[in-house]
């Protein structure tokens, strides 16, 4: 007999984790302490995004293993997603002068790479992500697929937090360069997303119990936050998306949310809600500017706890209104049975 479990944890650390991007991008502590703003943004709020990943690793991967047409039907539903946030943020990179000399090479890489505007990378590399991970996963033995994550995610690492150790002029050094002319960042699809997708899978397949979760999570958070500041104080950092505490700490994070397991579904929120307010979040960001600069109320902008306030409410606002009316679409003219890139699906035992 089948059963159908629901996970109200994960659906609310979705909601929180959408909201911690809007943090990255906003830096709402900056006004009161720019080292708490570090810790917050850049050291904290990085569970966000490999929480995504890991979402689809655990609830969506295993079935498109399992089912290659359920695998196309996700890939579909996430390109076509990127397609129109593409569309919806081209008049805003004109403007913005993004796209200003770029050749046909850079606007491809921007395009399948680095993402068109600075929060839709997400979407290529969860593209790339989840192809690699099917091709190594079909391919390949679990400890071989870990062994090559775990290499990639190092490649990353030290083209990403950890860059400054790398000797000047090193032939590695000339390697990350040569790189960096392919890649914005390697916190991409190649480096960084396939661990993440990994961890969730993994999990799926055996998950450590409650209690090792949450005394892991407890000494973990401490190495985590040491690595994060020590970087800092170091200087080492070319972007501060990768660290080595992140991983494990993502792995108990995840497992230990995965406890709270029920078999009625809970609709506390609409279940696209963080979807809407990631991919909205930047146009919000800009209207807030504006609106701040017409209404002469620049204490929305100047205060930065202030103004990720009206953001995040802005935010919120346009993206529960967004899934009012797409819910006075017509059911018939949705598409049936897709996958949510950020909103688990039902798992069936």
């Amino acid at each position: 007999m089948e059963r159908k479990y629901f996970y109200p944890a994960i659906d609310r650390f979705k909601l929180l984790a959408a909201l911690l991007v809007i943090a990255i991008h906003t830096s709402p502590l900056t006004s009161l302490s720019p080292e708490a703003d570090y810790i917050l943004t850049r050291v904290l709020a990085r569970v966000a995004v490999p929480f995504f990943f890991m979402v689809t690793g655990y609830f969506v991967l295993p079935k498109a293993l399992k089912n290659p047409d359920y695998g196309r039907s996700y890939l579909k539903r996430i390109g076509l997603i990127y397609l129109i946030s593409i569309a919806l943020y081209l008049p805003v990179g004109i403007y913005a002068g993004h796209f200003k000399g770029a050749g046909i090479l850079s606007i491809l890489k921007m395009i399948f790479l680095d993402g068109t505007f600075y929060h839709l990378w997400y979407l290529p590399a969860l593209l790339l992500g989840f192809t690699v991970m099917l091709l190594l996963l079909t391919c390949l033995p679990l400890r071989a697929v870990s062994i090559i994550c775990g290499l990639l995610y190092l490649i990353g690492l030290f083209g990403d937090s950890y860059y400054g150790l790398i000797p000047e002029n090193s032939f590695v050094s000339v390697l990350y360069r040569g790189l960096f002319h392919v890649f914005e960042y390697t916190r991409n699809g190649l480096f960084y997303a396939p661990i993440f997708l990994l961890l969730g899978y993994d999990i799926s397949e055996r998950r450590p119990s409650l209690a090792l979760s949450l005394g892991a999570l407890g000494v973990l958070s401490g190495f985590f936050l040491g690595e994060g500041i020590s970087l800092k104080l170091l200087n080492t950092q070319r972007h501060d998306s990768m660290y080595l505490f992140l991983l494990p700490i993502m792995y108990f994070l995840f497992s230990s949310l995965l406890e709270d397991c029920q078999e009625e579904e809970q609709n506390t929120f609409p279940k696209d809600l963080p979807l809407y307010i990631y991919l909205l979040h930047p146009l919000f960001i800009i209207l807030v500017r504006g609106g701040a600069k017409i209404t002469k109320l620049s204490v929305f902008v100047d205060n930065s706890l202030l103004h990720y306030l009206a953001v995040t409410i802005a935010t919120l606002a346009g993206s529960l209104l967004l899934t009012k009316l797409l819910s006075l679409v017509p059911k018939k003219s949705r598409r049936k049975k897709t996958p949510n890139p950020q909103t688990p699906k039902k798992e069936e035992s």
